[in-house]
């Protein structure tokens, strides 16, 4: 038998909800900056775009590459462009805690060179945190409506009438068959 949830769980399932979507959100801030394919932080050795990490205090710059296997074996071009020997290979992401909603979570690097890495003509970091940074935080905390999906043979019931979210439309992928009828129904 299936409970319906009260108003009296509002709170908690609000918590429940903040607290899920926020650690979404530092995780997704974390993949972003250490990703190579969305290039927003430079690359050279690889060791600085794999020294993002968050945490509850300020993180601080205190590693040098040349002590962390396998960035010390790396030569730095320093002419503004990647190493062909560039490993990029997050090192923290896997450690971040879960964090408490309204919690302080501060966003770093751990390279030391990270203030030089930053202030590189080709860091795209500020740019991020001052626009696509926006979108992130919209898309993980809007509100994500229930959606059900059912493919069937033969005919249903149409969207007219009683029940005005049924609608029949061409199916995707499995249920592309034309011997089948794709059912969407979105919650009102």
């Amino acid at each position: 038998m299936a409970r319906s949830k009260g108003i009296a769980n509002i709170e908690k399932d609000l918590t429940g909800n903040l607290d899920r979507d926020f650690n979404i959100l530092i995780r997704g801030i974390l993949s972003d900056l250490s990703s190579e394919q969305k290039a927003i932080s430079p690359i050279d050795t690889g060791f600085f775009i794999s020294s993002w990490t968050a945490g509850t205090q300020r993180p601080r710059p205190d590693e040098a590459r040349e002590s962390v296997a396998p960035w010390s074996n790396i030569k730095p071009t320093r002419k503004g462009q990647k190493s062909p020997q560039a490993k990029v290979e997050p090192r923290f992401i896997n450690e971040i805690p879960n964090f408490k909603p309204f919690s302080k979570v501060f966003i770093g690097n751990r390279s030391q060179y990270a203030a030089r890495a930053l202030a590189s003509t080709r860091s795209q970091v500020p740019q991020y945190v001052q626009g696509k940074l926006r979108d992130l935080i919209q898309k993980t905390f809007s509100e994500k409506r229930s959606k059900l999906a059912v493919a069937t043979f033969g005919t249903g019931v149409r969207g007219d009438g009683p029940n005005p979210n049924v609608r029949f439309t061409q199916g995707l992928g499995a249920f592309s068959d034309p011997n089948k009828v794709f059912v969407d129904y979105e919650t009102p």
